[in-house]
């Protein structure tokens, strides 16, 4: 079974980061994609947040903000997708950086949406039919994958919509195992979503 990972829930109250700039470098965390080496990162969350730095955390722009305790629960399972970039969270409201934490990026795109099952929107102005084009789904009311085209992943990225991460329940029993917390794991079959 599959589940797609999600922020929250609400009652961890996890912060909210935005990622300082990489001076001459622009990168994009959700194309599925390497991205070559990186100095370390800034993640800040604003004065004002109450939100704790939990083990698994969004930012803006979009990428996966996650404890060395969640790492270790991805190297558990064998995922080997995933490159790993050291950052330092700092609060805004003290100046205090924590170290411990890693930029992660998700490496690979599967296109394994089952169009005929899922019920589901394109993005405006793309035509109905034919196969879906990356990015091309607004929303869910009802997602079904095609496992024969996932051949076993243990963690992708969805080429139909690519800020869509979505694990293997092994990744969900680590997850669970190692208590971590900021992470709902929603079951990917019959997923009402949207993007």
């Amino acid at each position: 079974m599959y589940y797609v990972i999600r922020y929250g829930p609400a009652e961890d109250n996890s912060a909210d980061l935005y990622m300082d700039p990489i001076p001459g470098k622009k990168v994009s965390f959700t194309r599925g994609e390497r991205l070559g080496t990186l100095p370390l990162l800034t993640f800040r969350k604003r004065a004002g947040d109450r939100g704790a730095f939990l083990d698994y955390l969004g930012s803006s722009p979009p990428c996966m903000v996650v404890s060395d305790r969640f790492v270790e629960a991805l190297r558990s399972v064998g995922v080997d997708n995933v490159d790993f970039y050291p950052a330092q969270l700092v609060d805004e409201a003290t100046g205090k950086a924590t170290p411990g934490y890693q930029a992660a990026n998700v490496v690979g795109l599967i296109a394994c949406v089952d169009a005929a099952k899922s019920v589901y929107t394109l993005m405006p102005g793309l035509p109905e039919g034919g196969a879906i084009p990356k990015n091309g789904i607004f929303e869910f009311k009802s997602m079904h994958l095609d496992y024969t085209k996932v051949h076993g992943a243990k963690i992708f990225r969805l080429f139909e919509t690519t800020s869509t991460i979505i694990v293997h329940e092994s990744v969900r029993d680590a997850i669970e195992k190692a208590g971590l917390r900021g992470i709902r794991l929603i079951p990917a079959e019959g997923l009402d979503a949207f993007y």
